[in-house]
């Protein structure tokens, strides 16, 4: 029997951040442009999206303080996935300096959390799915996820640990968002 899995609606839960168990030949394909595509095209290729952004998200949060960066598309995504909703609960209330940005299709969505929210309906906000974190020691890596969407549930995607790279793309989006 075929199984679907619709990662739109999927439901991550905390597990690999509650036991920092993220897969090595997953976390280890840095800087290699790679393209995924959303349910329906695709039921599984969007997961490794998903995955690699809570790794990063974990990893501020492991860390305690620095700057984390992740954008939504829609603001609503903070609270119609559990797994998204617990963790930035987490990083509202721990010392890691959390920005939100999308566009505020829900009044009310992310304003119970302790997080910077920027909204706004420009084709960043609307097509950009990037998760960065500048640590604020030398103890863990900077990193970052950037994926464009170039057709309708269509990412060409990559992430990096190379500072100088996670800086850039840190001065476009204070610049550009």
């Amino acid at each position: 029997m075929l199984r679907f899995v619709d990662p739109d609606i999927y439901r991550t839960g905390t597990t690999q951040s509650e036991t920092g168990d993220f897969p090595d030949v997953l976390t280890g394909l840095d800087d290699i442009e790679f393209t995924v595509r959303g349910y329906p095209i695709s039921d599984k290729e969007k997961l490794l999206l998903i995955l690699i952004s809570r790794f990063i998200e974990d990893l501020a949060l492991t860390c305690g303080s620095g700057e984390l960066h992740s954008t939504f598309q829609e603001l609503s995504r903070l609270d119609d996935e559990y797994g998204t909703k617990m963790m930035y609960e987490w990083l509202g209330n721990s010392d890691v300096n959390t920005h939100v940005y999308g566009v505020r299709d829900d009044p009310d969505t992310a304003d119970d959390l302790e997080l910077t929210i920027h909204d706004g309906t420009t084709d960043e906000y609307r097509h950009s799915w990037v998760v960065l974190f500048k640590p604020d020691t030398d103890d863990y890596q900077h990193v970052a996820l950037v994926a464009i969407e170039t057709a309708p549930k269509v990412w060409r995607s990559m992430w990096t640990y190379e500072p100088d790279r996670v800086e850039r793309i840190h001065e476009y989006m204070l610049k550009n968002f």
